[in-house]
């Protein structure tokens, strides 16, 4: 690759092709000897540079690639901690660039493979623990494609925990002898698991299959169409000339008749021609180029709609649209985004992230020891929504309370940690922290140690216990 054009390409079986259109041709080549040949051979055939190439070629491409790692980090993550230990964690994330660097990452995850390598001071081939890890102790993180990285020594033993893992990895340097790296000092980023048995490189077992390969051909489809489409309409603003006798003309003469025509195109922007000299002269003809549009959008948004099911994105986060001649489906794409990018969120960002933090924390200076985080909310709901799912909330809770279940200090604590948590009452966390816990969580913070039902048996009784004999004994007590 030279000046970010692709020069030529060579392929693991030693033949060369030359430029991206020749490269392409040898995918169509591929392509032709049927499914379970392409399943073979493709995870083969995109080596580095195709996959680069397939990547840069489509604007489809990239977009289907960068929405899943766009929506993945784009809200980032809640940390649930105190205050100032929050703000600590916070700006070392920011230090680090952690959440452009967590995007880049999952864009070469859906391009084949990607890997955060963490940057400590002291040699990368020893073993990184987290409590080596001071305030500040994390250097850099860096983003790295998995062709920049390579496994060495594979454990290939079933019975061991680290079966299909590498002992070391390598990445070359400037001079070209390749470094060690720690497997403790990587996070890789990797597709879909490939099934059990494929005949595969241990590299690519490593790295599964990538989102470029599972949606490769639809894209290629889509892209194919569209250009065919663009290709019609050129076509449709051509002119069709009828030459009477022209198999008369010689070369000259066509010539000289064509220039005429193009001369006056460009000087008199009319086109000229030769008129009818009478019935045994019909003259010269001019039609436009007639095409029927009726139907091609909806075949093109099949083909879009193929690329949106196969890379599990709707419809109208892809395009921005709904298809042509249906109704947008509004809500349920909603949700089915949700729970798309909340899966691909659990199930392959949070085990990379979650191998990081015990570093990250410590480099932030933060105690780990009761620090968690969730992903924060994707979209934020409008101020019905808002209320309707705190009268609901509420309506529940007000029915656990009355079960007494639950002692009245322990669920004083959980709804206060609820209010908190949801933002209802902004800042009251602050305020609840300087009373003292009796204040905060007792509902008698004067009371003497006595019971104060005994109290009222002495006196002659409580007129009102006969009314409230039913309820809880916890709750008889909260309202007393």
């Amino acid at each position: 690759m030279s000046g970010g054009r692709i020069r030529s390409v060579r392929f693991k079986d030693g033949h060369t092709v030359d430029g991206l259109g020749e490269a392409f041709a040898a995918a169509s080549n591929m392509q032709r000897f049927g499914p379970l040949m392409h399943g073979m051979m493709l995870p083969g055939f995109f080596t580095h540079q195709l996959a680069l190439a397939a990547y840069m070629q489509s604007g489809m491409m990239k977009k289907v690639i960068a929405i899943p790692a766009e929506d993945r980090v784009r809200e980032w993550r809640d940390w649930q901690a105190d205050s100032d230990k929050i703000t600590l964690i916070e700006a070392e994330e920011k230090r680090l660039e952690l959440q452009a660097k967590t995007q880049e990452a999952e864009n070469l995850r859906g391009v084949g493979g990607g890997a955060f390598i963490i940057v400590t001071a002291g040699n990368h081939s020893d073993e990184l623990k987290p409590e080596q890890i001071s305030k500040g102790g994390i250097v850099a993180i860096n983003v790295v494609s998995r062709w920049q990285i390579r496994g060495k020594d594979w454990d290939l033993e079933l019975a061991s925990p680290r079966y299909g893992l590498p002992a070391m990895w390598e990445v070359d340097n400037e001079n070209g002898a390749p470094s060690q790296i720690h497997p403790s000092r990587v996070v890789p980023f990797r597709g879909a698991r490939l099934p059990a048995g494929a005949t595969l490189s241990d590299e690519d077992k490593f790295w599964g299959d990538s989102r470029l390969m599972r949606v490769y051909t639809e894209v290629s489809r889509s892209d194919e169409t569209q250009a065919w489409f663009a290709a019609l309409v050129k076509k449709a603003k051509l002119l069709r000339f009828g030459v009477p006798g022209l198999e008369s003309y010689d070369q000259d003469q066509l010539n000289k008749r064509v220039a005429l025509i193009a001369q006056g195109e460009n000087s008199l922007n009319a086109t000229l021609f030769r008129a009818s000299g009478g019935t045994d002269d019909p003259g010269e003809t001019i039609t436009d180029y007639q095409v029927n549009w009726q139907g091609i959008p909806a075949m093109m948004d099949a083909f879009d709609q193929r690329v949106a099911a196969v890379s599990d994105i709707p419809f109208t986060r892809l395009m921005g649209r709904s298809p042509a001649g249906m109704n947008a489906t509004g809500a349920y794409d909603d949700l089915n985004l949700v729970k798309t990018v909340k899966t691909g969120q659990e199930l392959e960002l949070r085990p990379c992230l979650e191998q990081l933090d015990p570093f990250l924390l410590r480099s932030a200076g933060v105690d780990p020891e009761g620090v968690w985080w969730q992903f924060a909310p994707l979209s934020a709901p409008t101020e019905k929504e808002a209320a309707d799912t705190f009268a609901v909330i509420m309506g529940a809770v007000e029915k656990l309370q009355a079960t007494g279940a639950i002692p009245d200090r322990e669920f004083a604590k959980g709804l206060q940690n609820l209010a908190i948590e949801n933002g209802w009452l902004p800042g009251i966390d602050k305020d609840l922290a300087k009373l003292s816990d009796a204040e905060r969580f007792g509902l008698n913070p004067d009371n003497d140690g006595s019971d104060p039902s005994s109290l009222q048996a002495e006196e002659g009784g409580d007129p009102s216990a006969e009314a409230r004999g039913n309820l809880p004994a916890t709750r008889q007590n909260a309202r007393v």
